[in-house]
Parts: structure tokens; C-alpha cells; sequence
């Protein structure tokens, strides 16, 4: 059995489907169970459950041998993460599989990377065997900017000429669900991203050929894009978190490619192009 916590969104969502093609057996613990069957699908067993509520999470991770775990970028995600830990320890899970960043470790230079080295090795203390995803930038992070490419043709990040390489999130979920249903990654860690590094120049040059209309990318300073990200609700910390990452851009940091999908799962990781066709009437409405 196998307990998915996280189950809704990007990565986890997609995780689920392919769970469900395999006919594994698994559950999703879900704050909302209704409004979770809507999102993954009714056919899919969903426990109730709350990571601020630690009994809740102890009784649905009962008689569970793995555990799939990823939170949201959150305030509260060590002790969040920390609850599903502990929880699998009491229960003798034999297998954690978490999604956390890349670089992360309690010597990281961003500090979410902190936040994350701390959940690993909380994990690591357990004595749980362990698969730790480490991907980078997700492409479907575009979507929030849906709304001002379809108004007005434009995306705005803080990022300069600098090249990312942005990795589709079904990616990294094929890579967990490898780790969850075959043998062989006990204990790794998977710093995951996609197979190329793009400027941003060069991302909206794609999104143009493939939506049929000119959009631009606007460069941005930190500061405007903290106050955009706050604007729509995001805490002022996790903006500040989030710039901590854009900054790394123009050093140079987040242009290294790994071959962890094609080598964990057999597949070609997405391109940008793929990406922007899969996702294309969000672009055009």
C-alpha cells in the first residue's frame, strides 16, 4: 500500500494517473476529500487527513509500506513534512519517497534549500529507506503568467539573458513513481531537471511559434517581481524566497542539465515545445 501526500497538485496529481494506469494499490490523503475526487478523479481512494493534524495523518498512514511526499512552497513546510515523517516512522513504512529541490542541504545557499536539507535529513534519521526528488524549476510555473499572455502577450521574471533548464512536472512524477514501484533506489537522490536550458528570450520565442502571436518576456527587477508575487497573494517571506532562487539565474546556476529522466525512467525528458503544446489553450483561452 502505498499513501500519497500531495496528491492534488502538479507533481502529485500526476503520480496518481499513472498509479492508477498501473493498477497499484494506493490511497491520497486529502484535507478535502470532495473537492480532492474532483481534482484526481472518484475512482481514487481518498483518505481525510490534515498535516497541521497529526492524528489525522497517523491514522491514515496506517498499514501503509511507502510513502509518496511533497508539500506546496509554504511557511509551515519543515514541521508540515516533519508530521508525515514521523508518522511513517511510527508506522514502519519501509520507503519515503519526497520531492524536495535542487541543492538542497542544510549548507545551501538559498534557504529554502535549507528548509528542504532539513526534511531530508529528518528522513535520513528515521533510518527509512529513502528516494529524494531534487528537480529544478517546473515549466508549468508559466501557467501563472496565463492570464497576462493571453491579455497582452507577456510574461515578466527577474531573470535576465540567463538560461534555465525548466523540467515539466509529469517528469519528475514518472521519476517517483519509478522510485515507488521498481527496485534500486533506496536511498538516492535525484537532482531532476529537463533536457535543455533556455533563456527566457528563448522560451517566449517557442510560446510564439506554438500560441500563433507574439509574446515577449519582460525583464524585471527582483523588487517588482516580489511585488507581483505578493500582489496575488503570496507571502512576503516566500517572495523573498522565491528571488532567492531568480537570483541564481544570472550566475549561472540553474542552467546544469541532468539525464535522471531518460536514465531512471527510460523516457526522454519534455521539451519547452512539448510543454507549450500540451498547455496551449491556457496561452490562447
Amino acid at each position: 500500500m502505498i499513501l500519497i501526500i500531495g496528491g492534488t497538485g502538479n507533481i502529485g496529481s500526476e503520480v496518481v494517473r499513472r498509479l492508477n494506469e498501473k493498477g497499484a494499490d494506493f490511497k491520497v490523503l486529502a484535507r478535502d476529500a470532495t473537492k480532492a475526487a474532483a481534482s484526481i478523479g472518484a475512482d481514487v481512494e481518498i483518505v481525510e487527513g490534515d498535516l497541521s493534524i497529526p492524528e489525522t495523518v497517523s491514522a491514515a498512514i496506517e498499514g501503509v509500506e511507502k510513502l509518496f511526499l511533497i508539500t506546496p512552497l509554504h511557511l509551515e513546510q519543515v514541521s508540515m513534512k516533519s508530521t508525515a515523517i514521523q508518522a511513517a516512522k511510527n508506522a514502519g513504512v519501509k520507503h519515503i519517497v519526497m520531492s524536495t529541490g535542487m541543492g538542497a542541504g542544510l549548507d545551501a545557499g538559498v534557504e529554502i534549500g535549507r528548509w528542504h536539507g532539513t526534511s531530508q535529513e529528518e528522513v535520513k534519521a528515521t533510518g527509512i529507506s529513502y528516494t529524494f526528488l531534487q528537480p529544478g524549476f517546473f515549466m508549468q510555473n508559466m501557467l501563472m503568467f496565463a492570464d497576462s499572455i493571453r491579455g497582452n502577450g507577456e510574461f515578466y521574471l527577474p531573470l535576465g539573458d540567463s538560461k534555465v533548464c525548466l523540467v515539466d512536472a509529469r517528469d519528475i512524477a514518472a521519476v517517483g513513481v519509478a522510485a515507488l514501484t521498481e527496485d534500486g533506489h533506496e536511498n538516492q537522490e535525484y537532482p531532476i531537471t529537463g533536457g535543455e536550458a533556455l533563456s527566457m528570450i528563448e522560451a517566449a520565442d517557442i510560446l510564439s511559434d506554438v500560441v500563433g502571436k507574439e509574446i515577449k518576456y519582460v525583464d524585471v527587477p527582483l523588487e517588482a517581481a516580489k511585488e507581483g508575487m505578493v500582489a496575488v497573494g503570496m507571502p512576503a517571506k516566500l517572495a523573498d524566497l522565491m528571488n532567492e532562487l531568480y537570483a541564481l539565474g544570472p550566475l549561472g546556476h540553474l542552467a546544469g542539465v541532468t539525464d535522471t529522466v531518460i536514465t531512471k525512467t527510460g523516457k526522454t525528458p519534455r521539451s519547452f515545445r512539448q510543454f507549450a503544446q500540451d498547455y496551449a489553450t491556457a496561452f490562447t483561452g
